[in-house]
């Protein structure tokens, strides 16, 4: 036969006769204390160490390089309110299916052509970022005092005319010196053969029926850019 732990026996004993005792001996919970005060805030901490400056994003330098188009319209709306309105016309197409005719000039021993335009923001799709403004002319005599401007000829196409008001315009229009502008004047015209730098002032009217605001629209403008020749392959 197994003989008994006593020493075992009489540690179980205890520990029931103690749990027994404690939990008679227990008494009722007392009333809730008062709260206490709300402690202070704490100090703020530090100021953190600055971070290091990120790099630099991407640009547009490639499309605004060839310099932009200052134009200020005045006019009055199809409501009959009076709006005046300037905008800079900075980015330049640079497709080359296109390049020819948005910023280009062709020299000639008596003449100069050129076909250059600017669009408002960044070129998109034909219905996407399209406001730009182009112009064409044909200047005879160039080095001279008084150069002679043959064929002149300006688009403005699908710009945003906003008032304060919350309307919009849009005003597009196209006219040639030959027979839709009047009023054309060309002051401080220079052309730098060597830059390809072309800057003059200019202002010109354009008839009712000629623009989308079915009145006479008056246009001036500072024209600063830089053209592109052209080289064609010597057969």
């Amino acid at each position: 036969m197994k003989r008994f732990n006593h020493i075992n026996i009489y540690k179980i004993l205890f520990i029931c006769c103690f749990g027994v005792l404690f939990a008679s001996c227990e008494g009722e919970d007392g009333d809730i204390g008062p709260a206490g005060q709300d402690a202070g805030n704490g100090i703020d901490g530090t100021d953190g160490i600055n971070g290091t400056d990120g790099t630099d994003g991407f640009g547009f330098d490639e499309l605004t390089q060839f310099g932009s188009i200052t134009l200020t319209l005045e006019g009055t709306r199809p409501d009959d309110v009076a709006f005046t309105d300037s905008n800079v016309f900075r980015f330049t197409p640079l497709s080359p299916e296109i390049l020819t005719q948005s910023n280009s000039v062709s020299v000639e021993e008596t003449f100069l052509q050129f076909d250059f335009g600017r669009f408002l923001s960044v070129p998109g799709g034909e219905d996407f970022q399209s406001v730009g403004t182009t112009f064409n002319m044909l200047v005879a005599n160039p080095e001279s005092n008084t150069p002679v401007f043959n064929e002149f000829s300006f688009t403005l196409f699908q710009y945003p005319l906003i008032s304060e008001d919350l309307t919009v315009v849009n005003i597009t229009t196209f006219v040639g010196s030959n027979n839709d502008i009047e009023n054309l004047n060309i002051t401080n015209f220079n052309f730098d053969d060597q830059t390809n730098a072309l800057s003059f002032s200019f202002t010109l009217d354009i008839p009712d029926n000629r623009n989308s605001t079915g009145n006479v629209l008056s246009v001036s403008g500072e024209v600063d850019v830089i053209v592109l020749r052209e080289l064609q392959r010597i057969e």
